[in-house]
Formats: structure tokens, sequence, C-alpha cells
């Protein structure tokens, strides 16, 4: 477990302990994440160098796996796979 690990689940703890639900906390971090990463980008538009915690995974592929990430823990789950299989319900 990374330190910002320990920091998204220590803040879950206290968003639970205040009657949040976790799509409640999962659309905080989606926020979060969302802003920061348009913050960031725009920065080293300007900047290259700006923000280097952030480091080079700021990238929406980044942004995207931790909304994720955000959601699994919440407690959504992906449509079955059979319901995601395209090619099985196209018309010939």
């Amino acid at each position: 477990m990374t330190d910002m690990d320990r920091v998204d689940c220590e803040l879950a703890k206290v968003f639970y302990r205040a009657g949040r639900d976790g799509l409640d906390i999962a659309e905080m971090w989606v926020s979060s994440i969302g802003g920061a990463l348009i913050e960031v980008q725009n920065a080293r538009a300007v900047r290259p160098e700006a923000c280097p915690q952030f480091g080079p995974e700021a990238t929406p592929h980044v942004a995207a796996r931790r909304i994720i990430a955000r959601l699994l823990d919440a407690g959504w789950r992906p449509a079955d796979p059979e319901c995601l299989d395209k090619s099985r319900h196209q018309e010939d």
C-alpha cells in the first residue's frame, strides 16, 4: 500500500463516519482526479516542467484507471461480459 493509498483510505473512513456512502466518496474522488488532471495539463502546456509531483502519469489513461478503481471500491460492477460482447448482438 502506497502513502497515497493510506491517505485515500483514511479519507474514506472519515466520509463513511460522516454518513456518506461509497458512491458519494467515489464521486468526490472522480471530481478531484478529473480536476487535478485538467489543472496539471493546463500548467504543463505553459511550462512542461510544472507539477513534477504528478510525474509522467498525469494522463487521461491513468486518470481513467483511477476513476474506475474508485467506482469498483464503491461497489459498482461492470455489466455481465455477455452484455458487453457486441458481436453476439449485431444483426447479419
